[in-house]
């Protein structure tokens, strides 16, 4: 939880330092932003198969097990991240039926600002939040990472 309050804390941080950015931007996608876009879109996939098993967890754990509160503490987590996965800037909105449209432009618009060597460090930070939470809810299963 402390690495992902710091996550938001540094997303916010570039996106004032590199709010004086020109808006002269290359339409071209760059190979550093063809890999956030592909980060993101593994996240995105991951994400979805990791909340369905923790929601099957859930509904196989009684309240009364003690890792029942872990499990609840693992989904504040990913409650929380999947706020940092923000649509990337210039990539279509591809929901899948039945998935919420919800967008948070403020940040989209702050993602405009970072060049793509900085998107791309941020998908990796978003990524890595992830497979942490992935890792811990594995862990507490007595699974590998």
């Amino acid at each position: 939880m402390k690495f992902t309050k710091t996550l938001l804390i540094l997303v916010a941080i570039i996106a004032l330092v590199f709010s004086s950015c020109s808006s002269e931007h290359s339409h071209d996608v760059s190979s550093e932003k063809s890999e956030a876009i592909s980060i993101h879109d593994q996240c995105k996939m991951d994400a979805k198969e990791f909340h369905k098993k923790l929601a099957n967890q859930f509904a196989n754990t009684p309240q009364s097990d003690s890792t029942f509160m872990h499990l609840v503490e693992l989904d504040a987590r990913y409650v929380i991240w999947k706020k940092s996965l923000v649509k990337i800037p210039g990539t279509e909105c591809n929901h899948t039926s039945g998935e919420d449209h919800v967008h948070d432009h403020a940040a989209e618009s702050a993602l405009e600002k970072l060049s793509d060597e900085e998107l791309l460090d941020l998908q990796k930070a978003i990524r890595s939040e992830l497979d942490q939470i992935i890792c811990d809810f594995n862990t507490l299963l007595g699974e590998d990472c």
